[in-house]
């Protein structure tokens, strides 16, 4: 029992970028973290393939224009680059 309420107090205290990802050294994995967890959790890239995380960043970015939320253009394409790389 004591081993388990560990495992959820590190998994709560965990930030989401915390997460095992792709390259997780590099730039683009590191702006993927920071840009995509700031209002959820990051997925793993590996969870979409190419043609479905393209429709996503779209989205994305239809709802952060929405909220007033900026993001440069080379931001957006170095993650595009990350999430291609790394989709299923």
């Amino acid at each position: 029992m004591r081993v388990l309420m560990v495992s959820i107090c590190l998994l709560i205290a965990s930030p989401a970028w915390a997460m095992e990802i792709p390259e997780a050294d590099t730039a683009s994995a590191k702006l993927y973290a920071q840009r995509c967890s700031v209002c959820h959790s990051l997925p793993h890239p590996g969870r979409l393939d190419w043609p479905h995380w393209r429709s996503m960043l779209h989205v994305m970015k239809q709802r952060m224009d929405d909220r007033g939320m900026e993001m440069p253009a080379e931001e957006w394409k170095q993650i595009a680059g990350y999430l291609k790389r790394h989709a299923r």
